[in-house]
């Protein structure tokens, strides 16, 4: 199907070498990428052909008249005669609501209209796919305009499925255009549509029909000067060209297009972008119409380019108002131009106004209401002049569509849906929050028409379709976009570590290390319902592993339909934005095989949370980590780096396991504030190492008249939730044992020893008296699961010097063990030092020592000085209740 056929750009000169005459000599320039944006001039006494490229303009009909009254200048200089306009791919597709209403028609009648002579396909071009009937589809698109090319496109049976070249009679040369589109075309339309065709290596392509047409041998086609026009291109704008030789995919155009080729240009990344490389231009011109490429090819008598020149020209130029800094105007007005091109001008023009026309009526039907702006994820930051669309970050729209998807299957399917995923590239439009969202508004963001399937697939192969926003190509080869974001349906988060700029070649499959949905743990071998559209159901975008679906349900529903069902139901049929984002880059947090950490009560772990914001216009921009586990905080991090300023946002964070916590298996959440977004992910609690019990009073020795406010003593390390048996043994060798104390959760308990006087019946006389003096030792002991602890502490009391004295040597015996025995109505031998054996050691009738609970605020205060003076560690938290003898 390949056409050869000739085109005659006006009259042939006789003479190529005298084609453009001027009255001065200027010598040829040298070869040169211009970046002055402005326009190439002819240079006298040359001969000059004027290449125009443009690329991506996918539909839009709304601009054409500014783009086309850009290209008719740059042309006129050089005359449409000696002028060859290309269309690098993706003329449609993706498009304005105007020109998609109508299949597009608008758009191919304007860019014919103005005069455009080669068109390249695009990977949009396949959009409805190659053959199908539809009358959009890549042959009624090849009808339309006469040919199409693609030489790297072919049938089952080898043959090609579009045209290779077109040539075209220039200055009296013969100039062939050769044509090859992305060969990840395949992973970017619905693989149903293009079944049987091959998409081959689109620079050799390039180079076999190059070979071909230099070959001398005029049955095969002949041209003097080859001009390859690659629908891909390098992932970055702007110099130096070695950001571009970074990615293979730029490199292999660059490097090994062959010499047969004399100029180059690139599409489908979007970029803007002029080289000079290897003595040959390298041109990409954008998108939308937003301007031209230009390439002005010097030649000789024997068609031999001997200089060059590029320039890319922008269509409009910044002409802000006072109510709008960015606006922007045409850079040539219509006025500007000479006549013959007005009149081109003004066809092109009617054209437009016609789709508008015609989009009207069916466009300003409202389907909702809109307040907030929801948008793809930005490029940050953004500037005056520029808005680039990021594919490989979350945005407020990806997930609102994402949700749309799964709330309408839920409603309107059996199957229902658990989850919902839409890529990245099907969103081709912002929704601006100006209070009306029209069925224009919506039908610009999801522009394709994509059937809804159901796709039934377990949850490993969901991981795996995670893992491959990494992308690679069916043939194992990195594309030019190396990482696409799914929108994702807000009830699902997940936790990724290394990087999304990781090379997917060695990376792939090494990054996903959480999935919850609904605040449930992905399950391997359970089969979870995931609604998209058809396009991805069949395994587009390189997300194959959805060809691994146990099924596939097509709905016979469109998104945009299920969209605006969507929206229809919302309360107030009010559409927000969904300002959480789905997944954190984690990073430090795993083991390195990527299992749940094991962590010990009471121990302390440090990771790194990463991008935690979205990337669309009025994102919530968070400033603080907070992790929890069932509601409790367990570490909070302040978040560094501000997305709208182009900085990655970061936390490092220390979470601390509390002490108490049983063990066993948990979620963490991670919630970054004030946006809410929360990432879950697991954790298992294992029993931390006992440390010794320990024991404390707030003083090592006390005067009586100290002793008269009691005693404080407490411990920690100790068993949670026990009984500990105390005992105290007096300066005289008896021992009082003290019954009702337990530990509390933390593993502490504290409490209070006063001397007492008791009646015979055991009533309280006199409460609060001083201490004999001698040396006291507390002896607590805890017997759980078998294994007894124990721990002693003795304190003395003697002297004035209270406090200051804490060596017991002052005494009344000068030693220290103390030198006072307790009254001899309360010295009965008894080992728990009662005439009667009761519990608390209260001798009726007698002193005795008793136990009693302790004000609250003075414990907390006075004890944990004590401890902390001790160098026993930690605080008492814990009060026991008040406790009367």
């Amino acid at each position: 199907m390949a056409q050869v056929s000739k085109f005659v750009k006006g009259a042939v000169a006789t003479s190529a070498g005298c084609a453009l005459a001027f009255t001065s000599l200027v010598l040829p320039a040298q070869a040169e990428a211009l970046n002055t944006g402005e326009p190439i001039q002819p240079t006298a006494d040359t001969t000059q052909i004027n290449l125009l490229g443009f690329n991506d303009f996918h539909g839009r009909i709304t601009k054409v008249d500014s783009f086309a009254s850009n290209v008719l200048d740059v042309q006129a200089p050089f005359g449409a005669e000696n002028t060859v306009i290309i269309g690098n791919g993706d003329q449609v597709g993706a498009s304005e609501f105007e020109s998609s209403v109508a299949l597009d028609a608008p758009t191919l009648e304007a860019l014919q209209e103005l005069g455009v002579d080669a068109f390249t396909a695009g990977n949009h071009e396949f959009d409805a796919g190659y053959d199908t009937g539809a009358a959009n589809d890549t042959l009624s698109i090849q009808s339309e305009l006469g040919h199409l090319l693609g030489a790297n496109v072919t049938k089952a049976d080898g043959s090609l499925a579009l045209d290779a070249y077109q040539i075209y009679e220039v200055q009296g040369f013969k100039v062939a255009v050769v044509g090859a589109v992305t060969a990840s075309t395949p992973s970017g339309v619905s693989p149903d549509g293009i079944q049987g065709l091959t998409f081959g290596n689109p620079v050799d392509a390039v180079n076999e029909y190059a070979a071909q047409l230099k070959d001398g041998d005029e049955s095969n086609g002949e041209a003097d000067i080859v001009v390859a026009s690659y629908h891909e291109g390098g992932p970055v704008s702007g110099n130096p060209i070695d950001n571009n030789l970074s990615n293979s995919t730029f490199a292999e155009i660059a490097n090994d297009t062959s010499d047969d080729v004399d100029a180059i240009f690139n599409a489908h990344t979007h970029k803007s972008y002029n080289y000079e490389y290897n003595d040959r231009q390298i041109v990409q011109a954008g998108e939308y119409g937003g301007a031209v490429g230009q390439i002005v090819l010097t030649v000789d008598a024997d068609g031999q380019v001997v200089s060059s020149d590029s320039s890319v020209i922008s269509s409009t130029v910044p002409a802000p108002t006072e109510n709008d800094a960015n606006a922007t105007a045409p850079r040539v007005d219509r006025e500007d131009l000479d006549a013959d091109s007005q009149a081109i001008y003004d066809t092109v023009a009617e054209t437009k106004q016609a789709a508008l026309d015609e989009a009207e009526i069916l466009g300003a039907v409202a389907v909702g209401v809109v307040n907030d702006n929801i948008s793809r994820a930005k490029v940050w930051p953004i500037t005056e002049t520029s808005s680039q669309d990021a594919r490989d970050q979350e945005s407020t729209l990806g997930s609102v569509v994402a949700d749309s998807m799964m709330v309408w299957a839920d409603a309107n399917t059996q199957l229902g849906a658990d989850l919902s995923i839409m890529n990245p590239g099907g969103l081709r439009a912002d929704i601006s929050g100006d209070g009306e969202l029209t069925y224009k508004d919506s039908q610009s963001v999801l522009p394709f028409v994509n059937n809804l399937s159901i796709v039934s697939i377990s949850g490993a192969e969901l991981k795996n379709v995670l893992e491959e926003q990494w992308q690679l190509d069916d043939k194992g080869a990195v594309p030019s976009r190396p990482y696409l974001q799914l929108g994702i349906s807000s009830n699902v988060n997940y936790t990724f570590t290394g990087s999304i700029t990781d090379d997917p070649a060695t990376t792939q499959g090494s990054h996903i290390t959480s999935v919850y949905i609904d605040g449930e743990p992905l399950v391997d071998d359970q089969i979870y319902t995931v609604v998209m559209p058809s396009f991805l159901a069949a395994g587009g975008d390189n997300f194959y592993s959805l060809n691994n679906a146990v099924e596939k349900f097509d709905t016979g529903s469109v998104d945009l339909e299920a969209f605006i069902t969507y929206v229809e139901s919302l309360e107030g049929t009010e559409l927000k934005a969904e300002q959480t984002r789905n997944g954190f880059n984690v990073v430090g947090y795993f083991n390195e095989d990527g299992s749940a950490p094991q962590l010990a009560q009471g121990a302390s772990h440090t990771f790194t949370v990463n991008d935690v914001d979205l990337h669309s216009v009025d994102h919530i921009a968070n400033t603080e980590l907070v992790a929890s586990i069932d509601g409790e905080e367990i570490g909070t991090a302040s978040i560094t780096g501000v997305t709208a300023n182009g900085e990655t946002t970061s936390a490092e964070i220390t979470i601390t396991i509390p002490a108490a916590l049983a063990v066993g298996a948990y979620t963490l959440e991670l919630t970054a504030n004030p946006s809410g977004s929360t990432v879950q992910v697991p954790l298992e609690v294992v029993e931390g190492e006992q440390a010794e019990p320990t024991l404390a009073t707030e003083q090592e020795h006390y005067t009586a008249e100290e002793t008269t406010e009691g005693v404080l003593y407490g411990g920690e390390n100790w068993a949670q939730n026990a009984a500990v048996e105390i005992a105290v043994t007096l300066p005289d060798g008896t021992v009082t044992n003290i019954d009702g104390v337990e530990t509390d959760e933390a593993g502490t308990f504290v409490d209070r020893l006063v001397w007492q006087t008791t009646d015979e019946e055991g009533n309280v006389v006199e409460d609060f008296l001083p201490f004999p003096e001698g040396t006291y030792t507390i002896t607590a002991t805890q017997s759980v699961d078998g294994e007894t602890l124990t721990a002693t502490i003795s304190f003395t009391v003697g002297d004035a010097t209270g406090g200051e004295d804490a060596t017991g040597d002052d005494d009344a015996n000068g030693d220290s063990t103390g030198g006072t025995t307790p009254p001899t109505d309360d010295a009965t031998g008894d080992d728990n030092g009662s005439t009667k054996g009761d519990d608390n050691g209260s001798a009726k009738g007698d002193d005795n020592l008793a136990q009693t609970g302790a004000d609250s605020n003075l414990i907390f205060g006075i004890l944990a000085a004590a401890a902390a003076a001790l160098a026993l560690g930690g605080t008492f938290l814990a009060i026991r209740r008040q406790r009367n003898a």
